[in-house]
């Protein structure tokens, strides 16, 4: 009878619950109970990322490096209001006082004003059900203010402009600072820092909205200059970026920004967002192509394999690039490859991912699939994608025996199209009659059009120039 009892209290207590949001749902936002808020109401489980950072001035801006955001345990049933406070309202400030969530949704991001820099960051604290906080740092640029703190006179040095592998060293970068009574001296000028940021080209460094910053170190005097320079490697996606310098006296609170004209408070070195550096970075992995497939052989798929072959002039980097082969009835991923254990390929080099009974030839890098037979599907279609697991982009891709356009690879958001140009025709195909497998002809070849790039060939060639 007692535990009767009990259970008719919980199921009351619920009715009570649910009255209470659908009493509340008809204002503009919810405010949930916090005694429901960890049990049968949407509660908050996350505020974050934990540090963050933000320019100013600014005004109803996300956080620079990442958007913060407030995170519920369940979708909210109505829009539910997210309470923030800062701990420091006169560097920052929460817009509306907090972040709404939708009905339906779990997050919300959450929106900021930076009013002053400071090397501290301000504390921000999210309220509902419980409480969490997250940091955000303000930093303040000082270029065309005129305050004593904003440097006399900085430059972007050449080169001003350069193309990288991604992820590979790009070119020692130089930064020149000039402060009155400062670096006139030799040695590097005391209390002074430097970093090297870089954005998309077009954005503005000023807003800090995408931009990355890496410290730099003193290299030399220059005539009445300090001159500071670093050597990182380039961002793995390819793009074109934008980069700079900036100089702070004060630890990174307020910064004055360069570009390649010269910015600061001395007349006439205005700062110019369209007179930065220019990096563009190619993709690492660019001139590694699908070179030949065999994925039917007569009689049981025991021979199959996917051959890789490095057309440019450089080693290319295995680490983050995979096979990912796709299903074309569903669209889906059925089978992944990592390529990292071969390490890299050299230039002129074949990779040929197999089956064990496949003789690659001398030479040749070489991994095994896991199974031993049927382990690339026969089409009608299907697809395989070379992919880059770092930044979520497709290097090279085969759609076989028709089209597969709208390919989910798991982990990655969106669909990616595996046909590059013109569709190789269905009746250019692999089969289970004759001994057969699809190359590029002539070898290496890719145009971006898989109708012209791809033949049939009846002399299978694994780890070598492929035969018409």
């Amino acid at each position: 009878m007692r535990q009767h009892a009990v259970t008719l209290f919980i199921r009351v207590m619920f009715i009570r619950a649910i009255a209470g949001c659908l009493v509340a749902g008809s204002a503009t936002a919810q405010t949930l109970d916090p005694v429901f808020a960890n049990s049968f109401e949407s509660g908050l489980i996350g505020f974050g990322p934990p540090l963050n950072t933000v320019a100013a001035p600014t005004t109803d801006v996300p956080t620079a490096t990442m958007p913060l955001k407030v995170t519920l345990s369940d979708p909210a049933v109505a829009p539910t209001f997210v309470a923030i406070t800062s701990s420091d309202p006169s560097r920052l400030t929460v817009t509306g006082g907090g972040a709404t969530v939708a009905a339906g949704q779990s997050s919300a991001n959450v929106l900021v004003s930076g009013i002053v820099g400071d090397v501290t960051p301000v504390t921000l604290f999210a309220h509902l059900g419980n409480t969490l906080g997250a940091s955000v740092q303000v930093q303040q640029a000082l270029n065309e203010t005129g305050v004593v703190a904003e440097a006399d006179f900085c430059t972007v040095q050449p080169p001003t402009a350069f193309t990288a592998l991604g992820g590979t060293p790009a070119p020692t970068l130089f930064g020149q600072l000039f402060e009155t009574g400062i670096t006139e001296a030799a040695g590097p000028p005391m209390g002074w820092s430097a970093q090297l940021g870089y954005g998309l080209q077009g954005s503005d460094p000023r807003l800090l909205d995408g931009w990355q910053f890496l410290d730099a170190t003193y290299n030399m005097q220059v005539s009445n200059n300090d001159e500071f320079k670093i050597d990182f490697n380039a961002p793995l996606m390819a793009e074109t970026y934008a980069y700079t310098f900036r100089f702070s006296n004060d630890g990174g609170a307020s910064w004055t920004y360069c570009d390649s004209d010269g910015a600061g408070s001395n007349a006439g070195a205005t700062f110019s967002a369209a007179a930065l550096g220019t990096m563009t970075v190619t993709n690492a992995a660019a001139g590694l192509v699908i070179n030949e497939v065999d994925y039917d052989q007569v009689g049981t798929d025991f021979a199959e394999f996917v051959e890789l072959y490095n057309t440019s002039a450089n080693a290319i980097n295995l680490n983050t690039l995979a096979l990912v082969f796709i299903n074309g009835s569903n669209g889906v991923e059925y089978a992944r490859i990592s390529l990292a254990p071969a390490g890299s390929i050299a230039p002129g080099q074949y990779l040929v991912v197999k089956s064990s009974t496949v003789t690659a030839a001398p030479g040749a890098l070489t991994l095994l699939f896991p199974g031993t037979m049927d382990q690339i599907q026969n089409g009608a279609p299907d697809g395989i994608a070379l992919f880059d697991t770092a930044t979520g982009t497709r290097v090279d891709s085969l759609s076989y025996e028709g089209a597969l356009t709208n390919a989910v690879i798991n982990g990655f958001p969106g669909t990616y199209n595996l046909v590059e140009g013109a569709v190789l025709p269905s009746s250019v195909a692999d089969n289970n009659t004759t001994i057969a497998s699809l190359i590029r002809q002539p070898n290496g070849t890719d145009t971006d059009n898989a109708a012209t790039d791809w033949a049939l060939s009846t002399t299978p060639t694994p780890g070598a120039a492929n035969t018409p």
